[in-house]
């Protein structure tokens, strides 16, 4: 028979600290605290669910929340690329003319900065698709708070070649951006203050939202499986306990 001592840090007074009663102990050590549990789950039927479905529900929302804090990371580490880089400074750049000769000027590496300006569009797109439809609705409360942001910077981002469908995706018009004067790209991408920088932020404490939902499903672990111990949830329903 297992031992549950562990439960009370091992002693007999007090169990407030667990939420256990010394009735409850006994049930659990005799076997019929499991044993009631699991018919419990098994049998009921509030909602019209059973055991298995509220099972796969919670691993569908486990899977959920998880994606999208992990398209939140990725979107940070996109936007990363434009608010802590040098490429909105002017580099040297060596050319050869068709005499052999070396000549060395000042130029914006433009094609970098249009590359990472479509990488941030891209996983911004990707991110807010699934934060936008998150069966969480704190996580989607906070997706639609970031949609009626990017609407107050609607103009100042349509006059750095941000071109938004009316779906609520973003893309980036190349023409407009290699025409533009750089300063105005560095001041609306570079930099935490930047209008990217404060779209980051919000991105991130979506991201942390949805690791907290994950965390917050009864018996779920990050690996979208059930916890398997004695008294979860999650060992009932799989029949561990």
């Amino acid at each position: 028979m297992s031992d549950y001592s562990f439960l009370f840090g091992g002693t007999t007074g007090s169990t407030e600290s667990t939420g256990f009663s010394l009735n409850d102990y006994a049930s659990i050590k005799n076997g019929s605290y499991g044993k009631l549990m699991k018919a419990y789950y098994k049998e009921q039927k509030s909602d019209g669910k059973t055991a298995e479905d509220v099972k796969k529900e919670t691993q569908s929302k486990g899977t959920e929340y998880s994606e999208i804090a992990s398209l939140a990371d990725k979107f940070g580490k996109t936007a990363d690329k434009l608010l802590n880089s040098d490429l909105f400074e002017l580099k040297d750049v060596t050319r050869t003319d068709e005499n052999g000769v070396e000549n060395t000027t000042k130029e914006y590496d433009r094609d970098g900065i249009v590359s990472a300006l479509k990488d941030f569009a891209k996983s911004y797109n990707d991110f807010m698709k699934k934060a936008t439809n998150s069966t969480n609705k704190n996580v989607a409360r906070r997706a639609e708070n970031l949609v009626g942001q990017m609407n107050t910077y609607y103009k100042q981002l349509s006059a750095v070649g941000v071109k938004f469908a009316d779906d609520g995706t973003i893309s980036i018009d190349e023409d407009k951006v290699n025409k533009l004067d750089v300063s105005a790209l560095k001041r609306a991408f570079s930099g935490q203050d930047s209008m990217l920088g404060q779209i980051a932020s919000k991105v991130s404490q979506i991201g942390t939202a949805a690791t907290s939902a994950a965390k917050n499903l009864s018996g779920y672990t990050n690996k979208g499986s059930y916890a398997a111990t004695s008294t979860s949830i999650g060992s009932l329903i799989n029949g561990e306990a």
